[in-house]
């Protein structure tokens, strides 16, 4: 079953879809069969609400310092930050009606603009196109009543994390995204430790058990992440939810912390940014992005 989720190329995706609209609250979608529309748009919804999909932070406007450097390029940055202006998303859906299962793509398209300020106070802009790939299944319950299901776009009536109406996510992988014109960024393994966690992420790609394999901190941990593969004059960002920091680089590898606070569910991700993307006025941008799942507290606590 899991066989079916591979990888997709833009034209693949396109071809199967045959349409695709900007995601506001749902995307176009085609289908043989009309009483297949309620499944599809309530996964749709779903994944467009849960936070195990939102990659919203690692796209964040707000501005970040790349550390500084003991070498003069020709840029010396004071900061730098992304501005997304166009953004596609789609999101394959097959349900195996006899199984009770719905195995998802969700293929996402971004472009835009990378800024850069040197010291000098004079500002570089760079094209921003990135895509970037993950995977989810959902297991159909008929026995759960679909009135207490979640409403249009988060308005909730259950409170139950990972279930809407009578589709639960019961498996979810990483997300894989990265610059398309240019992309020399590697990232061999991620390592996060907390006093509750000991994890390390090879390939993000890979679809995770819900809840079991699913990262989970309490509020206030504090996590270690460590980072091996990019280039020691890579620049490398940590982001989560309310959180932004660069890594510092340490005996080959990268290392980043941050506190966490917000129950719920959510999704951290590492973006590691090639030394010239910066400092050169000449070199494209150069990303490689991977993002994980992850959850806080339980799940009758109150979210923040």
């Amino acid at each position: 079953m899991r066989n079916r989720l591979s990888v997709p190329s833009i034209a693949g995706v396109l071809l199967t879809l045959g349409l695709f609209v900007l995601a506001g609250c749902g995307d176009a979608i085609t289908m043989a069969d009309i009483g297949e529309f309620d499944d599809e748009e309530a996964l749709r919804e779903f994944i467009e609400d849960h936070g195990f999909f939102d990659e919203t932070e690692i796209y964040g406007a707000e501005a970040m310092s790349s550390g500084g450097t003991d070498s003069r390029d020709p840029i010396d940055p004071l900061t730098f930050w992304r501005e997304v202006t166009e953004r596609h998303v789609v999101r394959d859906v097959y349900i195996d009606h006899e199984e009770g299962i719905a195995e998802v793509t969700i293929y996402k398209e971004i472009w835009g603009t990378l800024h850069i300020i040197d010291e000098n106070m004079v500002e570089y802009e760079k094209p921003m196109h990135h895509e970037g790939t993950r995977y989810a299944v959902f297991q159909r319950d008929d026995n759960v009543s679909t009135a207490n299901s979640y409403g249009h776009c988060g308005e909730t009536g259950n409170t139950h994390r990972h279930r809407r109406g009578r589709w639960t996510l019961t498996d979810i992988s990483g997300l894989v995204a990265n610059s398309v014109e240019t992309l020399t960024m590697d990232i061999e393994w991620i390592h996060m430790q907390s006093a509750t966690v000991d994890a390390t992420i090879t390939d993000p790609s890979v679809l995770m058990a819900v809840p079991d394999e699913i990262m989970h901190f309490e509020a206030g941990e504090e996590v270690t992440v460590t980072v091996s593969g990019p280039p020691e004059d890579a620049i490398l960002f940590l982001h989560t939810r309310g959180h932004r920091s660069p890594f510092q680089y340490d005996s080959g590898v990268f290392v980043g912390t941050w506190t966490v606070t917000h129950n719920g569910v959510h999704c951290a991700g590492v973006q590691a940014l090639a030394h010239d993307s910066i400092y050169d006025s000449e070199y494209p941008d150069d990303t490689l992005i991977w993002a994980m799942p992850y959850e806080v507290g339980d799940e009758d606590e109150s979210e923040e």
